[in-house]
């Protein structure tokens, strides 16, 4: 370095070298500035290297491997690995390795049950894990059986040998590390200095994503290997809540739907805003060193201590919470609530305990900075025209006034990616993912009963309102998947209508389609033209021809038969005969 003095070159290199990068880069700064003398550039040196030592703890406590005191694993685990992407990529491949030798090293024999071995190979492995500063799988607490332990354990010794995931781990201790410094530096706010919500790496690094993302959609198809069908992955997502105005849109769709359905039970709305204690904001000279996700999380704890509360009183209420940073990227709330008039001051005491429940002295006789209650104005256009600005502001900005709305809605968005916070979410009505569902329903299907068929046509023309009103007969359908850990992973693939104690299954995913790159959906569509067809005569024309044959139709005819049999249908012909596809044989059935 060549200013500061001998104070700044003797603790410079003391500290980590994110912070000696952020000294360099304030003082590389200053020079730049008009008439800046040796004396000054000394004196601005000694005070950022100042500021960094008072910084650095805060760091190096949250990622060890960041201080130049820990020698143990420093070079298998520092900055410079962590920040470049082979070097990741080579410390996943040699963990996954060592953890693979590792086991086969353990010899089962000298245990007493498949499950002590288990458990001295999770211990071992969990071991390498956390010296890379992973966090081994969870495993859960209390009393389990057995068959569930051992399936646990087995899932996470699997992923604590599988490249794969610790890359993944990697990648996101990465983004992690990254952020917290930059906070911790005092790079996040409304400064000049600082940049909103969210640090300036970290939102070059996630528009670098959506980039990464956009091109890969872009070469991708959607193909259905039953039937031939495709289409752009682009197309696909335009369709869906993964486009960002389709997920506004049902956000206002499901927001309006509530307030229509609490004006039905003269129900109020009530504007919460929840915001965490001093010591949480980096901003706030209380600052304890929590992280953005500890906040946050700390605020979800306190949600789900106060609705239990309110679910001892027996209070009815229904709405949505809507996570979003300060512009020092602290977490807050806003919660939006429907309760009975009679309820709402039981309702805002018992939340408005909780909120102010911690460090209540900083608070003094005003709580308002901790917790802010408001009741709807009909004359500004009621519950939905409040909630529009929160769910517009963190979803796209559309149809806000700020000019600078869409980029501070991308900020808004890149810091819940970053940090792993869900944006928003229901509380009370029905699921949303049977909202959904329902909307993929078919009339056919549907027309089995009145109700059912009316209440797919709320969903349908999104009348939320109504369709909380008559979905309490219907409940998603579950299937069970294992994962390439051997977890079993839920699905929906549709939902059960029960009526007069008959539940009926309707499938709303009865087609399976992968990702391919469009470069090979060409050779895809080309060897699927050449696949035989075959009766249980080994006959082999194509298709047509041969559904020409079996029915004695015209070739024109049976196009009508070709795609709901490609699709797996079991096909009528007449009352004695049905065609049906199996393993590329078409089965005829009669009788």
């Amino acid at each position: 370095m060549q200013h500061g003095t001998v104070f700044t070159r003797h603790f410079l290199k003391r500290l980590p070298q994110v912070v000696r990068q952020d000294i360099r880069t304030k003082i590389a700064s200053r020079q730049q500035r008009g008439g800046a003398t040796r004396d000054n550039l000394d004196r601005f040196s000694d005070e950022a290297v100042k500021f960094g030592l008072k910084v650095a703890p805060f760091i190096e406590d949250k990622f060890s491997f960041v201080d130049s005191r820990n020698k143990v694993n420093a070079e298998r685990l520092n900055h410079n690995i962590l920040m470049r992407d082979e070097a990741v990529r080579k410390l996943a491949r040699l963990v996954a390795d060592e953890n693979m030798q590792a086991m086969k090293d353990i010899d089962p024999q000298v245990f007493d049950s498949f499950l002590e071995a288990m458990k001295h190979i999770y211990s071992v492995l969990a071991e390498n894990i956390r010296a890379i500063s992973i966090n081994p799988p969870v495993l859960p607490g209390g009393k389990v059986e057995i068959e569930r332990a051992e399936q646990v354990l087995t899932a996470s010794v699997l992923k604590m040998q599988s490249e794969e995931w610790i890359e993944r781990r990697l990648l996101h201790l990465r983004a992690q590390y990254i952020e917290y410094a930059q906070i911790a530096l005092e790079r996040v706010g409304d400064k000049g200095h600082q940049t909103k919500y969210i640090s300036y790496p970290s939102f070059q690094n996630w528009k670098n994503k959506q980039r990464e993302a956009e091109r890969f959609i872009q070469n991708t198809a959607v193909y259905n290997e039953a039937t031939g069908e495709h289409f752009d992955l682009a197309e696909v997502i335009k369709r869906t809540t993964a486009n960002p105005e389709n997920r506004r849109i049902e956000m206002m769709v499901r927001s309006r739907g509530f307030e229509e359905l609490a004006q039905d039970l003269g129900y109020t709305a009530l504007f919460l805003t929840w915001t965490l204690p001093s010591k949480y904001h980096r901003n706030s000279n209380k600052w304890n060193g929590a992280t953005v996700k500890e906040g946050h999380s700390n605020l979800m704890q306190q949600w789900a201590q106060a609705r239990a509360l309110i679910a001892k009183e027996d209070i009815h209420y229904f709405g949505f919470r809507v996570a979003e940073p300060h512009k020092d990227g602290t977490s807050h709330g806003h919660y939006f609530l429907f309760c009975d008039p009679k309820d709402k001051d039981t309702l805002i005491h018992i939340i408005s305990s909780v909120a102010t429940s911690e460090d209540r002295a900083e608070l003094g006789d005003d709580i308002s900075p901790r917790f802010d209650v408001k009741e709807a104005d009909p004359a500004k256009g009621g519950a939905t025209a409040y909630i529009a600005k929160y769910v517009s502001k963190n979803i796209n900005g559309k149809h806000m006034p700020d000019t600078e709305a869409e980029e501070s809605a991308f900020r808004v968005r890149a810091w819940a990616s970053v940090h792993r916070i869900r944006q928003f979410q229901q509380f009370g009505g029905e699921p949303v993912s049977l909202w959904r569902h329902l909307r993929r329903a078919t009339e056919e299907q549907t027309r089995i009963d009145p109700k059912l068929e009316a209440l797919r046509q709320a969903a349908d023309s999104s009348k939320w309102a109504l369709f909380c009103q008559l979905a309490a007969d219907a409940q998603l359908a579950y299937e069970e998947k294992q994962n390439q850990y051997g977890e079993s992973v839920k699905k929906a693939i549709g939902f059960h209508w029960v009526s007069e104690g008959v539940s009926t299954f309707i499938s709303t995913c009865n087609e399976t389609y992968r990702l391919v790159k469009k470069s090979e959906l060409g050779a895809l569509l080309e060897s699927r033209s050449g696949s035989p067809w075959s009766t249980e005569n080994n006959c082999n024309p194509m298709l047509g021809e041969h559904l020409k044959q079996v029915t004695g139709w015209s070739l024109a005819g049976v196009q009508c038969l070709i795609k709901p049999i490609l699709a797996g249908a079991k096909v009528p012909i007449d009352k004695d005969c049905q065609l049906k596809l199996a393993n590329n044989r078409l089965i005829v059935t009669r009788g």
